[in-house]
């Protein structure tokens, strides 16, 4: 049996939460953030806001997020159900209010970002669900109805990858080539550039191991410290490389470097931190003692992270909860063995029907 002292990490991890703004906060790649803003308008150049009254804009491509203070009432519960886990009602509540607003014509006047961050919330919460006909009709609907959004361009790239999962290799490079017509003809910054070339490494089924992780180091130095989040992207996409072939140790350098930096999107830092548990989880269960010890307490905080803090990136939720739960279950005190349960129901209920429902089903008491 292994002698865990979890109590003090694990309430650590359970409060890490991000504070809540005052108004609309617009988080750069830089690690900055611009708060108590108004976000009055929203494109793929440019992100207008007021702060004090005071009219300016920031380029897009310097942009991480924008938490908002408020949002349309279906559009606020969408995002409140999917963090609780229930992505169905958040679909359906997203859903509803893209039809309701595109049935009206015009824009949200009180709202102008909603409806192109409504569609980019449901690009998101489908992939999640692995609905890819989904991601692929609400990434058709953005393009078409807000063509110039700030997430326009991420559409592209959630639809080829979206088509590439179904075996449509062909339709994902057309996808990538009209992006990259769209980077051309209206001057994109060179991140999209840079976000095509990545996209057609990671879809290239004839790349393998080093081969790809050659071309996927190739991208993340052109991105360099100019474009953060595509080189923290090709940098994870090249460690889950890394765990497929069961290089842990290699990959964990490369998924602590992304996390230690920091300078990534959501998805790619709960992709980062369960990497990263991963590596900690599958070393520690081949070692013994202090050591097991350690590493088995380092992969509970990079799971819980991800449960805490990107509990809205669901991809990646179910797999951190259910691995931190087996570590709880591992340890020796009633007290650890029973948050363990709790993480198992937790899954159970939220994520129903997932593989991961299922395997906590297996130990659940």
């Amino acid at each position: 049996m292994i002698r865990l002292s979890l109590s003090s990490l694990a309430l650590a991890a359970l409060v890490l939460t991000a504070p809540s703004a005052l108004a609309d906060t617009i988080y750069l790649v830089d690690g900055s953030s611009i708060e108590d803003a108004e976000v009055t308008k929203e494109s793929y150049k440019d992100v207008e806001y007021k702060v004090d009254g005071k009219r300016t804009d920031v380029k897009s491509d310097q942009v991480l997020r924008i938490a908002y203070e408020t949002k349309p009432p279906l559009v606020d519960r969408g995002d409140d159900a999917a963090r609780e886990g229930d992505v169905f009602s958040a679909i359906g509540d997203l859903s509803t209010y893209v039809e309701g607003h595109f049935s009206k014509g015009g824009p949200d006047r009180r709202f102008p970002w909603a409806p192109a961050y409504a569609l980019g919330r449901l690009i998101e919460l489908q992939g999640s669900v692995g609905d890819l006909d989904g991601v692929i009709a609400a990434a058709d609907k953005l393009i078409a109805n807000v063509p110039d959004a700030r997430q326009t361009p991420g559409a592209h790239l959630a639809k080829a990858q979206a088509q590439f999962r179904k075996g449509d290799g062909a339709s994902a490079t057309k996808t990538l080539g009209e992006l990259e017509s769209l980077v051309q003809t209206a001057g994109l910054s060179r991140q999209w550039v840079l976000e095509v070339q990545l996209g057609r490494v990671v879809y290239d089924d004839k790349l393998k191991g080093s081969a790809k992780r050659d071309k996927l180091r190739g991208v993340a130095v052109s991105a360099g410290n100019e474009f953060p989040v595509v080189a923290s992207r090709a940098n994870t996409f090249s460690a889950e490389s890394l765990v497929e072939e069961e290089k842990f140790s290699e990959a964990e350098a490369v998924f602590r470097e992304v996390v230690d930096k920091g300078k990534a999107d959501h998805s790619t830092l709960a992709a980062a931190y369960t990497g990263l548990g991963d590596c900690l989880l599958q070393r520690g269960q081949s070692s013994s003692g202090d050591e097991q010890a350690e590493l088995l307490k380092g992969a509970l905080l990079a799971y819980m992270r991800v449960v805490v803090v990107y509990e809205d990136q669901t991809q990646y939720v179910p797999k951190a909860m259910f691995y931190a739960a087996r570590i709880f279950d591992q340890a020796e005190d009633e007290v650890s063995k029973g948050r363990a349960q709790r993480l198992y129901r937790k899954i159970m209920f939220r994520y129903e029907g997932s593989r991961w429902a299922r395997e906590a089903n297996g130990f659940k008491k």
